[in-house]
């Protein structure tokens, strides 16, 4: 059984569940799996944290300690976040703190 996904080229773009039935599918068996987009029911910002989110706000914490002064950095804590907006806001306060878009470094070109 061949179970493995048909290549597209990087110029290809697909909508998120959309299937592209004009791409030829490779000979032999293969399994089709279809994923459902999630009902917006699904959302809840004010859902508690699990524990993925808090293995992700630990990691947030440490680079954010590890890479900022202190003055620079955001004060809050990872034990102090309970619920998923509140850790959506925060990650994405560290995420824009340790890279910026106001500054692009440019690449020296290979001399050869």
């Amino acid at each position: 059984m061949n179970d493995a996904a048909p290549r597209t080229s990087k110029a290809t773009k697909r909508k998120r569940g959309a299937i592209d039935k004009s791409a030829p599918l490779p000979p032999g068996d293969y399994t089709s799996i279809r994923v459902p987009i999630p009902p917006t029911s699904a959302f809840n910002k004010n859902r508690p944290v699990g524990c993925l989110i808090q293995a992700q706000l630990q990691h947030m914490y440490h680079a954010e300690s590890a890479r900022l002064p202190k003055e620079e950095r955001d004060g809050r804590r990872p034990e102090d976040i309970h619920t998923e907006a509140e850790a959506a806001s925060y990650i994405a306060a560290i995420t824009k703190l340790l890279h910026p878009q106001r500054r692009k470094r440019s690449r020296p070109r290979p001399t050869s």
